[in-house]
């Protein structure tokens, strides 16, 4: 394959305590090892790290991390680097509801657009990359003009599909909103979705091409799993697993599978050979549910973990509990670290993306998020040995790096062979 020059356009990067920048951070040391370069464009918001240069990525100004904005607005102090999932307080309908598509429209795309032009212009840049969430990243391409390089957009979730964000409440917002994402899928040379169903939601909508590149376990991981430190936990005791967020986006409720876990472990001879452990942060809503388990010894909370602690538990489970939704296109980061650790999980999925790589990959079993009953009996086989003696994973190398990289290498190739056709 021909090294190519990669631009990603991703606002999400470290320092940024947020797993958005996970999917290029490990797409470009893969496709760097593979000959290619690629230089990001990402924010400021929480400083620069000391091998930006060499690493070659390019900061543009944010004015989300500005102290006098963020007073005006309401919106407290920025969470730490290093936080990991840490939250920020939730953003006004001022900076939700008003700006099309989102508030990045003014923060940080007037700073980015520049940076990125001033790239393009040295007349060695292979292929433009926009990743998003937020949409507003992809207007980039569009900024871009007709005289651009071959452009291609990665979408890590929907824009009207499945949005991560709210409806705008009114027509004519809804209508710009819609536009938008319209010249963005008909200019760009080629659409990649981290999802099946988001690629299929642009085939169908617009009857544009859009591949699938899915997200993927960096093995680079592995070593700083293997030396992490975890707390004591019993050795009589079956672990069923959960890392991340119990309640989060999307309609994803923990509360039927504590229930399940009340259930299972009233049964004499169930309940003393499981033993919950959650590593992450709770919603204040999550608190209650979990303490009257812990106080009956059924549950362990960690609270927040480092990523290297989450995936050493991960290895050590006798089944991993996976939460999602009803939406189709669903499938978390989590998922990957799932498979790589190589132990049966537990999917509570409706038919989404991560019930079907689970049940493709034979990795685990599927069971309506919200049935108590199905999830109970899920957790029983957990406490039996009988999910663990069934497990038979299959090709789940394909959601292992290099193979991501390796696909959106392609998917690049297949851009510019696009852009460069008359």
């Amino acid at each position: 394959m021909i090294p190519r020059h990669l631009v990603v356009v991703s606002y999400f990067h470290p320092p940024f305590p947020s797993p958005g920048g996970n999917r290029w951070v490990a797409m470009a040391h893969y496709l760097r090892a593979a000959g290619h370069r690629v230089t990001f464009v990402a924010s400021d918001a929480f400083g620069a790290l000391p091998d930006d240069e060499p690493s070659s990525v390019v900061r543009a100004r944010d004015l989300k991390s500005m102290r006098l904005l963020r007073r005006a607005l309401r919106r407290g102090p920025m969470p730490e680097a290093g936080q990991g999932g840490a939250a920020e307080l939730p953003p006004s309908s001022l900076l939700t509801k008003v700006l099309v598509p989102d508030a990045h429209l003014v923060s940080w795309l007037p700073a980015a657009i520049p940076k990125v032009r001033r790239l393009v212009a040295r007349r060695d840049v292979d292929c433009v990359v926009t990743t998003g969430p937020p949409d507003s990243v992809h207007l980039a391409g569009l900024a871009l003009g007709a005289r651009r390089p071959a452009w291609l957009a990665d979408f890590r979730d929907g824009w009207l599909f499945e949005p991560l964000r709210d409806s705008f409440p009114t027509a004519m917002q809804r209508r710009l909103d819609a536009a938008l994402e319209a010249r963005v899928v008909r200019n760009a040379d080629l659409l990649v979705a981290a999802t099946q169903p988001i690629a299929d939601d642009f085939r169908r909508r617009y009857g544009v091409d859009a591949v699938t590149v899915t997200n993927g376990y960096d093995p680079r991981l592995d070593d700083a799993a293997e030396q992490a430190a975890l707390p004591s936990l019993p050795e009589d005791r079956r672990l069923i697993v959960h890392t991340g967020t119990l309640s989060g986006l999307r309609g994803r409720d923990p509360r039927p599978l504590l229930e399940a876990l009340r259930q299972v472990t009233d049964e004499s001879g169930v309940g003393s050979r499981l033993l919950f452990v959650h590593a992450g942060p709770t919603a204040p809503g999550d608190e209650p549910l979990l303490a009257v388990l812990r106080d009956r010894g059924l549950v362990h909370t960690l609270g927040v973990v480092p990523r290297s602690s989450a995936i050493a538990l991960q290895r050590r489970a006798a089944a991993l509990v996976l939460l999602t939704s009803d939406e189709i296109s669903q499938s978390t980061g989590k998922l990957y670290e799932y498979l790589a650790a190589g132990r049966p999980i537990i999917a509570l999925a409706g038919e989404n993306e991560a019930a079907r790589i689970v049940r493709e990959t034979r990795a685990g079993i599927v069971v309506p998020p919200g049935d108590v009953d199905a999830i109970a009996a899920a957790l029983r086989s957990a406490a039996t040995g009988e999910l663990e003696r069934g497990f038979a994973p299959h090709d789940v190398e394909r959601y292992t790096y290099p193979a991501p990289a390796e696909a959106m290498a392609e998917s690049v190739e297949r851009a510019i062979r696009r852009r460069s056709t008359p």
